[in-house]
């Protein structure tokens, strides 16, 4: 199977409600049913956190990608690809402790670096939000009906889920058990986000975000 047959078989299987639950379902009991076997999965930089990170990293670049490639950068779709890729961006490396990778300083100037980057990028995003804001504010509720926008609010949900593991809400729960808690809920979280960035954004390209002034250039040079 090649890539692009992998992205179709991918991009059609992200658009069955029952195969997407199933998958993020399927993902967090078999996490739990390994990690009765093997119990260190959910410890820091192992199986589970690596896993999390393949997804988010993939999402990360299925948005980076739509955005890159939307032909109308005053659009809808663009902004709502860039600016998940950015956030995701930001997860990636909140999940990644980079400057454990080695004991050399280099991997904690990387990670130093990418979260300059990361900032560089989400300050560059509202940039080019701010101006556009009344009209996505405008076009809310067709935004919040799009398959793409209501898969990653139900991926934030699961994150959510599993802050009162992280947080140790539950007294007397083990604290191994609050941590495959956590880890199982933000696999299913990350693997959904995933899914989601696979989603049809076509309604969002349909949605001019040009500011006034700029239509307006745009009208007048298309009548001359």
């Amino acid at each position: 199977m090649n890539f692009t047959s992998m992205r179709e078989a991918l991009t059609s299987f992200s658009r069955s409600n029952v195969g997407v639950a199933s998958a993020v379902l399927f993902s967090m009991l078999a996490s739990i049913a390994l990690w009765t076997v093997f119990p260190n999965i959910d410890d820091e930089n192992h199986l589970l956190e690596w896993l999390q990170a393949l997804f988010l990293a993939l999402a990360c670049t299925v948005h980076g990608v739509r955005a890159w490639q939307e032909t109308d950068r005053q659009s809808l779709r663009f902004l709502m690809h860039a600016g998940l890729c950015a956030l995701l961006f930001g997860f990636l490396l909140r999940e990644l402790d980079i400057d454990q990778f080695g004991t050399a300083p280099a991997w904690a100037q990387l990670e130093k670096a990418l979260r300059v980057v990361e900032l560089l990028i989400l300050i560059r995003v509202l940039i080019f939000f701010a101006p556009r804001c009344r009209k996505v504010f405008a076009h809310a509720g067709l935004i919040f009906s799009m398959r793409i926008t209501i898969l990653t609010a139900i991926g934030g949900l699961l994150m959510v889920a599993g802050w009162p593991f992280d947080k140790k809400v539950f007294h007397g729960m083990p604290d191994a058990y609050a941590l495959l808690g956590e880890e199982v809920f933000e696999l299913g979280a990350y693997l959904l986000l995933f899914l989601a960035s696979l989603s049809d954004s076509s309604a969002a390209a349909r949605i001019s975000l040009a500011p006034e002034k700029k239509a307006a250039e745009s009208s007048s040079h298309f009548k001359g």
